[in-house]
């Protein structure tokens, strides 16, 4: 059973030329929708990449927005998948025009009877065991602002807002083996912060850039708020984790999705004490049966991306960085029980699959981040 996670980058807007949703040369943010005839070739080189990927199970990050418009997609362009739905009538609490979704072979769906967990239903557990998450889906988070204080300007205060989900992880759950099954789709808070700034020259130290421009300064608050509700988010996914511990010894859970990350990640988490986020997720080594292992641990470091982002806080950090992860718990490892398990060198970034399809379609045709697969083999 292959299990795949893609952000298919502004997805929305070509399948919405094709639909008639957009026009083509609207504006629509962040960009202009193409012409008609780019648009077709757009979603035809998708088409081709994920055949060639052959998921059993597909989650879409980046795809179209609403149940109506993502039902065409699949019936149109992937018509061997069934898409996962809520009844009618419940929310899926998603913001936006980045949607997301979960797609699954038609002739497993029949053999798995999938479903989404209610939204209701995940948010009470994430809140169950914390005091700083409501069951409505919010929390507070204590983020840095620059303000005038006393007549003394640019004065670091540290304020409690509310903060949620901009788009809300949908939580995959099937039948498999005699087992119940999770997987937990997210797309994260995104490292945008509203503004740009002037890029640090590769031999300028940190602290010259720093206090050489008001400009970098207001950016790195802005930056360290994004990146402190980004890891909030996070840590609200770890609460819901944990409570499902409390319910069954050893759940089969995954988690997988573009997770995202700010500019000058390594930065923040030296400077500002803030901490990893995929440390969040996966959780203490101290409570060893709740953490989570990651899909490529075994895959060359070499290999192990997912998108190119040059960093304009720490121009020397590699651009080849990985924001998009699959995580899955200890029962689905060798020694555990689930009917599931991950076997050594399962996990992969599809760059072969990636590069074959640009070569035949062009570059910048499927998107800006590779997929990232996992295949699951059934206990013996």
């Amino acid at each position: 059973m292959k299990l795949t996670t893609w952000n298919a980058e502004w997805l929305d807007t070509d399948w919405g030329v094709l639909s008639g949703k957009h026009a083509p040369g609207k504006k629509i943010f962040p960009h202009t929708a193409p012409s008609k005839a780019v648009a077709t070739r757009r979603i035809e080189a998708i088409r081709n990449f994920l055949n060639a990927l052959a998921a059993d199970i597909l989650f879409i990050c980046e795809a179209p927005a609403g149940e109506e418009h993502m039902r065409a997609f699949v019936e149109t362009v992937l018509p061997e998948y069934d898409l996962v739905t809520r009844p009618k009538g419940d929310s899926y609490e998603t913001q936006g025009r980045q949607w997301q979704w979960f797609l699954m072979r038609k002739a497993l769906a029949d053999r798995v009877a999938p479903g989404l967990v209610p939204i209701p239903i995940w948010r009470a557990f994430a809140a169950a065991d914390t005091d700083s998450i409501s069951e409505d889906g919010t929390w507070s988070v204590a983020t840095p602002k620059l303000q005038t204080v006393g007549g003394v300007e640019d004065v670091p205060v540290s304020l409690r807002t509310k903060h949620s989900f901009y788009r809300e992880p949908q939580i995959l759950r099937f039948a498999f083996g005699g087992g119940h099954h999770e997987v937990i789709g997210a797309h994260l808070k995104s490292k945008f912060t509203g503004s740009s700034l002037p890029q640090r020259k590769a031999n300028q130290s940190f602290d010259d850039y720093v206090e050489g421009s008001k400009k970098v300064r207001s950016f790195l608050a802005m930056a360290h708020e994004a990146r402190v509700k980004l890891s909030s988010e996070a840590t609200t996914i770890r609460a819901y984790i944990d409570h499902r511990f409390g319910q069954e010894a050893d759940p089969s859970i995954v988690v997988l999705g573009d997770l995202n990350d700010g500019p000058g990640k390594e930065v923040m988490e030296r400077e500002y004490l803030l901490h990893d986020l995929i440390s969040n997720l996966q959780g203490e080594v101290f409570f060893a049966q709740r953490f989570l292992n990651h899909a490529l641990f075994d895959q060359p470091s070499t290999l192990r991306w997912t998108a190119q982002f040059k960093d304009p806080i720490d121009p020397a950090r590699n651009d080849r960085i990985l924001l998009d992860h699959i995580l899955f718990t200890q029962a689905m490892t060798r020694s555990g029980k689930s009917p599931l398990w991950v076997q050594s060198g399962a996990g992969r970034v599809e760059h072969l699959a990636f590069e074959e399809a640009e070569a035949r379609f062009g570059a910048g045709m499927l998107s800006d981040h590779r997929p990232v697969s996992v295949t699951l083999t059934p206990r013996a």
